[in-house]
């Protein structure tokens, strides 16, 4: 058994970055700067989210801006031109959540669930009309 689970909070370093596949999907890449403990120490992590959640990240997250986010550990390896091997951790995240009290009147409260996961991402076929679970 095996299990990959990250949950961290932090602050944006800078704005997200958003770049297109050629599919048309969205990837957005940020660092959060996580504090290690009340010494002043932090690590810098970077986060990249895909499709809806790299748009959300588009549109709502900037620098300075301290969210929560729910993620798997990816560790990227390649090598350099001379042949030495690199690795680089990240996380892919799979939930964000903002933490801080909206201080832009711009920023919604809550961001509506048609928006993030599209307006049919709850339609589920086939689902009997009792409320009774199928076995």
């Amino acid at each position: 058994m095996s299990y990959n689970k990250v949950v961290l909070v932090g602050r944006l370093t800078r704005d997200p970055e958003t770049r297109q596949t050629l599919d048309g999907n969205l990837i957005a890449t940020f660092t959060l700067a996580v504090n290690r403990s009340n010494n002043g120490e932090a690590d810098f992590i970077r986060i990249v989210a895909f499709r809806k959640l790299a748009e959300l990240a588009h549109n709502y997250l900037q620098k300075g801006r301290m969210v929560l986010v729910e993620g798997k550990l990816r560790i990227n390896k390649w090598k350099t031109n001379d042949g030495q091997t690199r690795s680089t951790p990240e996380i892919w995240a799979d939930n964000i959540v903002f933490v801080e009290s909206r201080k832009d009147k711009d920023i919604p409260e809550e961001i509506p669930y048609d928006e993030v996961f599209g307006a049919d991402a709850d339609l589920i076929e086939d689902v009997p009309d009792d409320d009774e679970p199928p076995f």
